[in-house]
């Protein structure tokens, strides 16, 4: 099965990594179980406080 070419994000999203997240059901797992040293999670930049990452 071929991969699928990946969407370009958003210009406005930042992605943050973490090395271990929380699932909804409260198990806590770690980048280390999947062989990655740690999580990609694209998030929306937060404009309330007047921050941006393109200043």
């Amino acid at each position: 099965m071929a991969k699928k070419p990946r969407q370009t994000p958003p210009e406005d999203s930042i992605y943050i990594f973490r090395a271990s997240i929380t699932l909804r059901n409260g198990k806590k797992i770690f980048a280390r179980q999947y062989g990655l040293n740690a999580f990609r999670i694209r998030v929306k930049p937060d404009n309330d406080n007047g921050s941006s990452p393109k200043s």
